[in-house]
């Protein structure tokens, strides 16, 4: 009798263990399968990574705000690096916000939104050229303000307000409205206002970006050597963080309110923004898109037939003592909503943004790259 309770005994301390080891194997998380998308991303960046001698670099991938794929190539996606030009952007979603709060229109002009300014001083602060102040926040946003690229001084100007007061001082190029070109100082000025709107440092008013994403409100931070320009080219950001941020765009994050959303739906494309024009000569913004793209709010769009496309690049170059870092960043988010953001290291020429810029978008609007798991 006591052998039998004893064996008994013995089977259920047996099923217990097993009980116990199937609990724990349940707990433990299922090994994700990678998603194609991302894989394809990072494989193409991998081997322009080779080819181009690139030493570092983080790619990240998104389908609408969640994560699918995230790589180190020597700097981690979670690391913050100089995006350059994607800034751009940011500034773009932050004066989206105004006017969806109604505190600025497109139409407004920098003569009635900065009319205080231009009063500073018995008026010492007026623009050079009088044709500044008839330039519309809708000609900023889309490279259409006849601004010349580069309007205020990298090496004495020291904030957002300085390059802004150097840009005021700048001839234009053309006419506001009449020639579509790529200017980094339409974004500065962008900058400004939302700095003066909101009556805080520019960092500090364009960063609520973030939280009305639900990310952190540092998520972003402004360059140190970059201050001057960074409405259009001074934030630093990881890979991961920049595509979650680009969910902005999809219409199914509510972030972009009616007004801005009508706006940006109804833009018309122009192959000015595909290619820039010789004499006068111009730059244009979109060159990797073909036909009659549109840009708008810091980013390229081209509207296809089951959606649209968006995109932007940035380089940043090596201006010792002013800027000391290098490195480049391209981002491209197709109609089925994923968005692919790379960050890379080194200073490098047209040639090599070019190839990566090429690969990402191939591989982003192959087949394989619309299909959405569970649809």
């Amino acid at each position: 009798m006591l052998q039998r309770l004893q064996s008994g005994e013995a089977r259920m301390r047996g099923w217990s263990g097993l009980c116990l080891c199937l609990m724990l194997l349940a707990w433990q998380p299922a090994l994700a399968t990678p998603n194609p998308v991302a894989e394809s991303v990072d494989s193409v960046v991998t081997a322009w990574m080779k080819d181009h001698h690139i030493a570092n670099a983080e790619v990240a991938v998104a389908l609408h705000q969640t994560l699918v794929g995230s790589y180190d190539h020597g700097w981690k996606p979670t690391e913050r690096h100089p995006i350059a030009s994607l800034s751009k952007a940011l500034t773009g979603v932050c004066i989206a916000g105004l006017v969806d709060d109604k505190r600025l229109a497109f139409a407004d002009t920098l003569g009635s939104v900065l009319a205080g300014y231009f009063k500073r001083n018995n008026g010492a602060d007026a623009p050079t050229d009088p044709r500044f102040t008839a330039i519309t926040i809708d000609e900023l946003l889309t490279h259409r303000a006849g601004l010349t690229k580069n309007a205020f001084d990298d090496k004495n100007d020291h904030s957002v307000s300085a390059s802004f007061k150097s840009a005021a001082q700048a001839m234009l190029d053309f006419a506001p409205g009449s020639t579509i070109s790529y200017s980094d100082s339409g974004y500065l000025i962008l900058g400004y206002i939302a700095q003066v709107l909101g009556n805080q440092a520019y960092g500090t008013a364009c960063g609520k970006v973030f939280t009305r994403l639900g990310m952190p409100a540092n998520a972003g931070v402004i360059d140190d050597t970059l201050v001057a320009r960074a409405p259009n080219g001074g934030w630093d950001i990881s890979a991961q963080d920049y595509a979650k941020f680009l969910y902005a765009f999809d219409k199914q994050s509510g972030v972009l309110g009616p007004t801005t959303r009508q706006w940006l739906d109804a833009l018309q494309g122009d192959p000015g923004y595909a290619k820039g024009q010789k004499s006068p000569p111009t730059q244009a913004p979109c060159p990797r898109f073909q036909g009659t793209p549109s840009y708008a709010l810091g980013v390229c769009m081209k509207h296809t037939a089951v959606g649209t496309q968006y995109y932007h690049d940035g380089l940043l170059h090596h201006h010792m003592p002013d800027y000391p870092k290098t490195g480049g960043s391209f981002f491209f988010v197709n109609e089925a909503g994923y968005a692919a953001v790379v960050i890379f290291s080194g200073e490098n020429d047209g040639k090599v943004y070019g190839a990566l810029e090429k690969s990402v978008i191939a591989a982003m609007t192959a087949k394989a790259a619309y299909a959405v798991p569970g649809q």
